[in-house]
């Protein structure tokens, strides 16, 4: 029994061991390679960054750099003989030695691709250019390519051989990537299907109810235009990838590149011609054809481009080849910006001959748009000239709209204008129009007047309170001239569950104040507090309450807040729902907000802006040359060309350009532009046209040196908006005499006026003694 056992295992050693010496070949015998090659990498690895390189590294670079093409010229001749050798007798030894040849010339190009960029320029340029040494490298690098093809049609079907005897030992990995693919297009078959259902739902949950979406979700919403596509070119990478991880199978990889530059690139395409066409809807049609025209050459040139280097880089390396490569794309895309310097010709040379004050170079560039061969670089330097000069005007356009760089901007501007307008002699025969005939040529304000789109925000704010049901007292404060009486009467126009009540607080105070509010209320002027407070109470109607000029219920003194307070005390204790909202001047409600503001309670206080540039520009527009025969004229104002402004006429762009004064001396007040604005009004004498030329500006040296008792007096005056001298001198602390002086020496400069015995600071010089009194830290405007 042992004899046999013995015998059954001698036998089946004999029977085994040629394949199991098989096995360990095909295991342990992997290709190598060559020993030369392996010494030059591993001297390159040594050599330093360029930067660090001393002239013995660069002279190493040189050497092995010979030594690197001889040796590939050499393994280039071993590889070819091992490829022959193989056709005629396909074996694996001879397969061994062909892989390790091949082995070896990707390992040299590798080497030589890293010795090119550590070399000198002249080198480089030698061996990667077109004279002698370049074509010979080229025509071994070529030969290389033609060899790699064939070693890689061999390499495949020895793969698809071993693959087919795999897949009959053990078909389980095969099958596992092919569930894998087949589970990839299940996913990407349910996402075709459900897409749009699913896009639908996202814009209804995130975008059609939210007012202010954020900036992921635009974005998700701007990527699903493209859902299909991208939903493809996933499936196909994904699916690439598993198949390239069976050995048989691994150059499918190289599909991977074609699949993202062309599928990707006309992704990339849609996404470019998608966002040019939403940026390019206030352009003509023929301009915004020729933009996605233009597009669509230069990304197909790119993607196209871009694969070609791909593949060369990948196959390759960067050699002799790549940069011819490179060489040749470079050429194409410049007869491609050639082509398209031809599609924009007529089109950009009708566009500069239209635009004024051209320098030198674009005229010659005009002169010769028809001549031959010039045409090209003519159309380059007008459309350079063309992008320049739209670029200024969209920068200063969009540094417009901050305050700061327009009133800057506006301030050179006036400079600049007032220089001109002191070297024109060409006035003799303007006279200036004053008086109440002025507003036969800028209107005044009425109830018919055109509204401008002024304070959206804080009328909303004061909306949430003074248009429900609930009781509320608000304060509007703003600037003397801003518009505060007209936002509060749109407000009593549009309020629907209340009666709307106006009260404009009369100069004498609180006493008549309170005898208007009865008579609204339908009482006796002669009420109590009691008693309009008990109407208030038993009343069934809500009151919506407007309280016009409240400053003059402030004195800017010890117990100067008494009457507003017995108002808002009046008020509150209604114990209805009436909404009450009090307009404050902004400089008595500073000396309210310091002395009492948080103790009075009041339930929203809001200030208005001031106007913008483009409001004021609106009002003026709406005011002015609105009788035929009762028109001004912009003509002969000499004004500069600014870069925010577009190709105008040249009266328009005068116009534009007073409207930009005005706004900036006003300083966003529509009162104090439009009272400018009168004293620019100048007539012909014998023509009897009205013309504008610049203001004279009211300026005095002595505001900015006077006394500070004397500034204070200023002060309260602005802050009470009309004051007598007894309430003055309770107000600064100065005697009457003092204050009677004072008075009298700001009325023979003109800086206030007399109305029913008190003072008030004229329109004349309002903005220039605010101005003043802020820039001494007595005043907030």
């Amino acid at each position: 029994m042992r004899f046999f056992l013995r015998l059954l295992c001698v036998v089946s050693l004999i029977t085994v061991y040629p394949a199991v010496a098989n096995w360990q070949y095909d295991f342990k015998a992997t290709p190598q390679v060559d020993a030369v090659s392996a010494d030059i990498e591993q001297e390159i690895s040594q050599i330093p960054e360029p930067l660090f390189m001393t002239e013995q590294d660069k002279r190493k670079v040189d050497h092995l750099l010979d030594a690197a093409i001889n040796e590939q010229r050499k393994q280039i001749d071993l590889f070819k003989q091992h490829l022959e050798a193989y056709k005629k007798n396909a074996t694996n030894e001879i397969w061994f030695e062909t892989e390790s040849s091949h082995l070896t010339l990707t390992s040299l190009g590798h080497s030589k691709e890293r010795l090119l960029a550590l070399t000198d320029p002249v080198t480089h340029d030698k061996l990667t250019g077109f004279g002698p040494y370049g074509v010979t490298q080229f025509k071994q690098e070529w030969q290389h390519t033609q060899l790699n093809l064939e070693y890689l049609v061999y390499f495949q079907l020895r793969s698809f051989k071993s693959l087919l005897s795999e897949v009959l030992i053990s078909p389980i990995p095969v099958i596992w990537a092919g569930l894998k693919v087949l589970f990839i297009y299940f996913g990407l078959v349910w996402w075709l299907t459900n897409s749009k259902r699913l896009i639908t739902l996202f814009k209804q949950t995130q975008l059609e109810n939210n007012s202010k979406p954020a900036l992921w979700i635009r974005l998700i919403w701007y990527v699903s235009r493209a859902h299909r596509a991208i939903a493809w070119l996933i499936a196909i990478t994904l699916s690439l990838r598993v198949l390239s991880e069976i050995p048989s199978l691994q150059h499918l990889i190289f599909l991977e590149i074609f699949t993202w530059w062309i599928l990707g690139g006309s992704i990339a395409i849609s996404f470019i011609l998608e966002f040019a066409y939403r940026n390019s809807r206030s352009s003509s049609p023929d301009v915004v054809a020729l933009r996605l025209k233009t597009i669509r050459r230069y990304v197909w040139s790119a993607i196209v481009a871009g694969v070609i280097l791909q593949i060369s880089m990948r196959t390759l390396g960067k050699g002799t080849i790549y940069y011819w490569i490179y060489s040749a794309l470079y050429t194409w895309f410049i007869l491609v910006t050639i082509s398209v310097l031809g599609l924009w010709r007529k089109k950009v040379f009708d566009t500069v001959e239209h635009l004024s004050d051209r320098p030198v170079w674009v005229n010659w560039a005009v002169r010769r748009k028809d001549s031959f061969l010039l045409n090209i670089p003519a159309t380059a330097i007008a459309i350079v000239w063309l992008t320049i000069h739209n670029f200024k005007h969209r920068i200063v356009a969009a540094l417009s709209n901050y305050s700061f760089f327009s009133q800057a901007l506006a301030y050179l501007f006036r400079i600049e204008v007032a220089k001109q307008t002191d070297n024109n002699n060409g006035h003799s025969n303007l006279v200036r129009i004053k008086g109440s005939e002025t507003f036969d040529y800028v209107s005044p304000g009425s109830y018919d007047s055109a509204l401008i789109d002024y304070a959206k925000d804080e009328v909303k704010q004061l909306s949430k309170y003074l248009m429900t049901d609930s009781p509320a007292i608000c304060v509007l404060s703003g600037e003397r001239g801003v518009g505060t009486t007209t936002l509060l009467l749109s407000l009593l126009s549009k309020v629907k569950n209340a009666e709307p009540i106006y009260l404009s607080c009369p100069y004498s105070g609180y006493g008549e104040l309170l005898a208007h509010f009865a008579a609204s209320l339908g009482l006796e002027e002669d009420a109590t507090e009691i008693q309009i407070l008990a109407h208030l109470r038993k009343s069934d109607t809500t009151y919506l309450i407007a309280v016009d000029n409240a400053q003059r219920l402030v004195k800017p003194m010890v117990g100067g807040l008494a009457d507003l307070i017995r108002l808002t005390n009046l008020l509150r204790r209604s114990k209805k729902n009436h909404r009450v909202v009090i307009a404050i001047e902004k400089a008595s409600w500073r000396f309210v907000d310091r002395a009492r503001g948080e103790r009075l309670l009041f339930d929203l206080v809001t200030f208005l802006p001031r106007w913008t540039e483009k409001q004021i520009h609106q009002l003026l527009d709406t005011r002015i040359n609105q009788a035929d025969q009762k028109q001004v004229s912009f003509e002969g104002l000499v004004v500069p060309k600014q870069w925010d402004q577009e190709d105008v006429t040249e009266e328009e762009r005068a116009k534009q350009g007073f409207y930009r004064i005005l706004w900036h001396y006003a300083d966003g007040n529509p009162t104090v532009a439009l009272r400018f604005f009168r004293l620019s009004l100048n007539q012909d004498k014998d023509t009897g046209q009205v013309y504008i030329r610049l203001f004279r500006v009211p300026e005095s040296q002595e505001l900015e040196k006077m006394p500070k008792p004397m500034l204070a007096v200023l002060r309260s005056i602005v802050q009470l908006e009309i004051a007598s001298p007894e309430v003055l001198s309770d107000c600064t602390q100065l005697s009457i005499a003092e204050v009677t002086g004072t008075l009298r020496y700001f009325e023979s400069r003109g800086y206030i006026e007399w109305l029913e015995d008190k003072a008030r600071v004229s329109d004349h010089w309002f903005r220039h003694i605010t101005n003043v009194l802020d820039r001494q830290h007595l005043l907030v405007k």
